[in-house]
């Protein structure tokens, strides 16, 4: 399985690449998108019908893991995103509600 965000990502870990409890990142390392949209109210649906069950679970057996034993910038930025709106769902309500003019 490859992520969708792969072309486009630059964070140190990737939950579907391997186990997040193998992988290791710097402070200043960016944190990925995926993982921090699952911090998200509503966010098994949001991921389901973006990208599938699959990584969803993915994405809470990393999020269960970085709270139980991940270090603090990692566990900070999942506080952090869980307390923040949805990019995924604000851009579904984007695209719902654009006007397309005829010129």
């Amino acid at each position: 399985m490859q992520c969708p965000k792969y072309d486009s990502c630059s964070a140190a870990m990737c939950p579907i690449y391997k186990p997040i409890s193998q992988q290791y990142m710097l402070p200043s390392e960016r944190v990925c998108s995926v993982l921090l949209e699952a911090q998200k109210p509503d966010s098994e649906a949001i991921l389901t019908a973006q990208y599938g069950k699959e990584i969803y679970e993915l994405m809470a057996e990393a999020t269960a893991w970085v709270k139980a034993h991940g270090a603090y910038p990692i566990r900070r930025a999942l506080i952090c995103a869980s307390q923040t709106g949805s990019r995924l769902q604000n851009i579904a309500q984007l695209r719902k509600s654009e006007v397309h003019c005829e010129t």
